[in-house]
């Protein structure tokens, strides 16, 4: 996944839970534009993640929740909250066009 986006010219933080993606989100150089969180991680769940960086990098930080659970909960949780989801396994095609999507979201938030 790493050496996917960064052949897109994406710059990655990773992370195994939330405290670790505060941390490496915070020595980035500047905000992210988005995330893509697993959702079950080593400690809760992906949502909670995606809700606890957007406290700390604002409301409109762009998120993909990526999962193999395909059930109508976690899908309205995702919903609710905004968030993009992708099921694994994952196609690099859906996932190129949401992170195009941030980009040109990111060019009409600079004008």
């Amino acid at each position: 996944m790493e050496a996917l986006l960064t052949g897109w010219g994406c710059q990655v933080s990773k992370a195994a839970d939330l405290d670790g993606a505060l941390k490496a989100l915070d020595a980035a150089n500047g905000p992210p534009l988005g995330v893509l969180v697993d959702y079950h991680l080593d400690r809760g769940n992906g949502l909670a993640a995606i809700a606890a960086l957007r406290a700390r990098f604002g409301a409109d930080l762009q998120a993909i929740l990526i999962t193999a659970d395909r059930g109508a909960q976690v899908r309205d949780e995702a919903r609710a909250l905004n968030v993009a989801v992708l099921h694994k396994p994952l196609k690099p095609a859906a996932l190129r066009a949401l992170i195009g999507q941030w980009r040109m979201h990111g060019v009409a938030a600079a004008e």
